[in-house]
């Protein structure tokens, strides 16, 4: 933030002193005006309207008080350093029923003065800061001179029930409209403490990434400290909510591809492992990161059979292969495609098949021949 100055002083020296040689650049303090007299000093605070008036207390034809009392009702805000070779208590009393920012007596001190300033510049850098919960609410180039309506949100938990059910069972378009909705209800009431609504936020937040972990998505589970940290970090609640929007659509997009490469991934993980004798869909959902139940619903949903009857099928190709080399033993196919009880593969293989391995071996051998 930057100021500007004006200085009153119906004394040469002083007057071009304070003007040249205050360190207005580190002040930063952009314009210096000076004037001669109580009654100049008028007509220049109407011209420029300064933040800040530097002016001796007795002047001719305006002193500095009247200066004061005059400019004061034009900028209630400007503020006064009063400067006097006198300890006339009456110009005191005068500086202190004007709330001057100080008093300060000749002959001038540089660094009294300077120091003064940066006290007086870092209050009206504080007048200047808009309430918080404005800019929360408005954004930072919002219309923030107006209060707040002091409305406060009200609360229901079933909406954001509803909201985590949405997401959860795929719902995007009502899920979005919902999302929307709350955005409109909770802008319209800026008596709501900000951190009320980052709270609210976090909680959408935590039923998005719980879905989402169900579901393997990791392109939102990733997201989960990034997410939660941005609840304190934006400074709007339009930044916030596009944070949360923004999410919400990688989730969905997410779940709309998962549905038509899960079946392939699984597929995929079954094939490479299916030797492995200890192999349970427990374990092939935590190692593609999906939670067991929902993995076996979204696939047999879109493949239209089961993991284990997928797995075994895919065993059944396997031993078909190996039986066609003789110079292996039956509980040697077994062990290869997964079974480590020869008596359970052989009795597997038959009902699966329709005929013994060794049958099917032997017709192999036939058609060969």
């Amino acid at each position: 933030m930057r100021f500007s100055v004006l200085v009153a002083d119906d004394e040469k020296m002083p007057r071009e002193i304070l003007r040249d040689r205050l360190p207005w650049e580190e002040l930063r303090v952009d314009r210096v005006d000076a004037a001669e007299d109580g009654a100049q000093a008028l007509e220049m605070a109407r011209a420029h309207r300064p933040d800040i008036i530097i002016s001796d207390v007795k002047m001719p034809r305006m002193n500095g008080l009247e200066l004061a009392g005059a400019v004061r009702e034009m900028y209630p805000d400007c503020q006064f350093i009063f400067l006097s070779g006198y300890t006339d208590k009456e110009y005191l009393k005068g500086a202190i029923k004007l709330r001057a920012a100080s008093y300060v007596e000749k002959p001038i001190d540089l660094e009294e003065i300077a120091a003064v300033l940066r006290q007086v510049t870092a209050e009206l850098e504080q007048r200047a800061r808009p309430d918080p919960n404005l800019v929360f609410y408005r954004g930072e180039e919002g219309e923030l001179t107006a209060p707040n309506n002091g409305q406060v949100y009200a609360y229901e938990k079933a909406t954001f029930t509803a909201l985590g059910n949405l997401i959860r069972h795929k719902r995007k378009a009502e899920a979005m409209e919902l999302t929307a909705r709350l955005y409109r209800d909770i802008r319209r009431c800026e008596g709501t403490p900000p951190e009320v609504v980052r709270n609210l936020y976090c909680q959408i937040v935590f039923a998005l990434l719980a879905a989402a972990e169900s579901r393997g998505i990791s392109a939102v589970t990733q997201q989960g400290d990034y997410l939660l940290y941005t609840a304190a970090r934006q400074p709007t609640l339009r930044l916030l909510w596009q944070a949360l929007t923004d999410a919400m659509q990688t989730y969905f997009q997410a779940v709309e591809s998962n549905a038509q490469d899960l079946v392939t991934r699984v597929d995929t993980y079954l094939a490479a492992h299916l030797s492995d004798s200890t192999l349970t869909v427990q374990a092939v959902a935590g190692d593609l990161g999906f939670v067991h139940t929902y993995l076996c619903s979204a696939y047999k949903k879109n493949s239209g059979r089961t993991i284990n009857g997928k797995l075994t099928e895919l065993r059944m190709e396997r031993a078909k292969a190996l039986l066609a080399d003789p110079g292996l033993k039956l509980y040697q196919v077994a062990h290869a495609v997964g079974y480590a009880d020869g008596k359970y593969f052989v009795k597997l293989f038959t009902k699966e098949v329709g005929i013994p391995p060794k049958l099917y071996r032997e017709n192999l051998c036939c058609h060969e021949e």
